[in-house]
């Protein structure tokens, strides 16, 4: 199935051939068969945003103007078709231990591994103490909100924040910024960061979560 989500976001579901285990927030590589491929190549990285307790295997895509080759396809696939997806990996996962502070970071579809790891915890009735800053362009960006408004009863709390100021939006606006961080969570030191989107705006909160002084270990 193709299931919108957010806006130009979609959550592609697949059933898989074969059961196979992995850990909330860890990725595959995906491979499309089809012709004429462009320079970037018929394969493409994509965190799993289901969970292991789902039947079906998610993987959420924003689609842009002009899309690659590859989402051009992936978006013209039929119920039935198949994907090739192997080489599973990924150390982007939560934590053994259950009473680690964990404060996540999240930009756009960059919240996809958020939604796999929430969910979990969601159907394994496991609570922790989990802090989600989820930034977007606008309110119609914000994808897997039902998730995370059903994790609150294992714990977590969604801070959201949008860049453009929208009619009847109370929430914060702006990107998410170590201010916001600071007001938020005044003891954000106890905790450890996790940060995904766009690789650039990775490194920028990786330098900028340094200059707060949180050890490297803890992010």
């Amino acid at each position: 199935d193709i299931v919108p989500v957010a806006k130009d976001v979609y959550d592609f579901v697949f059933k898989h051939s074969r059961a196979f285990r992995f850990a909330p927030g860890q990725y595959l590589e995906w491979t499309l068969g089809y012709d004429n491929p462009d320079s970037r190549g018929n394969r493409r990285y994509f965190t799993i945003a289901s969970a292991p307790t789902e039947e079906n295997i998610h993987i959420g895509v924003k689609f842009y103007k002009e899309p690659s080759s590859f989402k051009e396809a992936l978006g013209a696939l039929n119920k039935g078709e198949s994907i090739i997806a192997s080489q599973l990996s990924g150390d982007f996962v939560l934590p053994k231990d259950p009473k680690k502070k964990l404060i996540f970071i999240a930009g756009g579809i960059g919240v996809a591994p958020f939604r796999s790891m929430i969910k979990y915890l969601i159907d394994k009735n496991e609570s922790r103490d989990i802090i989600l800053f989820y930034g977007n362009k606008s309110q119609e960006d914000i994808a897997y909100k039902d998730i995370f408004d059903e994790g609150e009863k294992v714990g977590l709390r969604t801070i959201y924040t949008i860049v453009d100021r929208a009619l009847g939006w109370t929430g914060n606006i702006g990107y998410v910024t170590d201010e916001m961080i600071r007001k938020e969570v005044p003891n954000f030191l106890e905790y450890t960061f996790f940060i995904s989107g766009p690789h650039a705006m990775v490194e920028s909160y990786h330098a900028m979560l340094r200059d707060m002084g949180i050890a490297q270990k803890n992010i």
